[in-house]
């Protein structure tokens, strides 16, 4: 038996953020362009402690080859592709 838990990331997000504004100035207003990339990690530990490599689940509707160009040949993860970069049934169960 497994527990399988996801995470989802906003890639190019950060919880602090630095900017110049008047002196003075109470409100100020934080600017994004629009575009987001979803990025989910699914993760699964059973019972007895096994732990299994963790999913990164890319938004694209097909894997670029490029994504992996610096990953040695041992590493430890598994990736795959959704068109809104979450989980579904597939994923989940590869």
């Amino acid at each position: 038996m497994y527990n399988m838990d996801e995470k989802g990331f906003v890639m190019g997000v950060a919880l602090c953020y630095k900017f110049i504004c008047k002196r003075g100035q109470r409100l100020s207003h934080l600017t994004q362009d629009g575009i987001w990339k979803w990025v989910t990690v699914i993760e699964a530990v059973s019972g007895d402690g096994q732990v299994l490599h963790p999913m990164i689940i890319n938004k694209r509707v097909a894997h670029y080859m490029g994504w992996y160009e610096g990953l040695k040949e041992d590493h430890l993860a598994r990736f795959g592709v959704s068109e809104k970069g979450w989980s579904n049934e597939k994923l989940g169960l590869s």
